[in-house]
């Protein structure tokens, strides 16, 4: 009894430095190897540290690859109110839009996403858990912005969720997939920059009143 306290104290605070490296070793295998496949033991060789050391942080794989997708749509979510300051409509949507592609064009995000289907359709729950922390966040709070744009006057809409869903496939076009085949690399900052502005445009010439 008398090591508790030392015990207690040494894992208080957590290293932020060893929990980023968790994170991006697991990152590197969720997007090379199907999900079932990668392991605790796994993340914590690759990452330079132990396995009781990604489970202080980390209790499952499940929870690991949740933040991973939690923090991609806080990135994305987080565009959307600093990109209305002053700016007209199609100016914020752009802004959004580069920010989004960014994220699912410019990082290892298709590549993990296409490791998952067998995994999440075996398991409901576990599926509904990791929509729900990154697509859902994303499609409502994006829903949220073209329905106040709809309150505002600056757009005619139906639906704000299905109008939501046309302006990100007009943003990503087949290009996701294409990636996570591994027929394209990357979108450049060029090609995203181009495609945000131009999935934008089209969606006005749909929508704005």
């Amino acid at each position: 009894m008398a090591d508790l306290p030392a015990t207690h104290r040494s894992g208080r605070p957590k290293d932020s430095a060893k929990r980023e490296a968790i994170v991006t070793a697991a990152r590197g295998l969720f997007a090379s190897q199907p999900f079932d496949l990668v392991t605790m033991e796994a993340v914590a060789a690759r990452a330079g540290v132990s396995k009781m050391t990604v489970y202080s942080h980390f209790h499952d794989k499940e929870s690991l690859f949740e933040t991973i997708v939690a923090a991609a749509a806080d990135q994305m979510i987080g565009s959307l109110p600093a990109s209305g300051r002053g700016d007209g409509l199609s100016e914020r949507l752009v802004a959004v839009g580069t920010v989004f592609l960014g994220v699912i064009l410019g990082s290892d995000i298709c590549q993990m996403g296409h490791t998952l289907p067998g995994a999440l359709r075996a398991n409901r729950n576990l599926a509904e858990r990791f929509y729900a922390a990154g697509p859902g966040r994303v499609r409502a709070a994006l829903a949220t912005m073209i329905a106040a744009a709809a309150a505002s006057g600056e757009l005619t809409v139906d639906d704000a969720d299905w109008a939501a869903d046309d302006l990100v496939s007009l943003w990503e076009g087949g290009m996701p997939a294409r990636i996570a085949f591994g027929l394209t690399e990357r979108g450049t900052p060029e090609e995203i920059r181009h495609r945000a502005r131009r999935g934008t445009d089209v969606f006005l010439r749909a929508y704005k009143r």
